[in-house]
């Protein structure tokens, strides 16, 4: 059996923060992909799963942070 390694980063979350109004949903998160891995997003309701997921797709903006996708970093996706 041949052990694999991870590839290139496919995408990058950097210092993500995230605010509706005065209630901080995402402070400071950053995490990456990278070419075969499988991640996944857990945590109890109300954690901000589904808000990061908003912001990876476009939906949200972050007020801070950056998303690198395949190379190309984007403010909107």
């Amino acid at each position: 059996m041949t052990e694999r390694s991870p590839g290139e980063t496919i995408l990058a979350v950097s210092n993500i923060s995230l605010s509706f109004g005065v209630m901080k949903v995402l402070d400071n998160i950053s995490f990456d992909i990278r070419r075969g891995e499988i991640r996944s997003i857990i945590g109890p309701n109300g954690a901000g799963k589904s808000s990061m997921l908003n912001v990876i797709n476009g939906f949200y903006h972050p007020q801070e942070g950056s998303i690198t996708f395949k190379g190309e970093t984007r403010k909107r996706m």
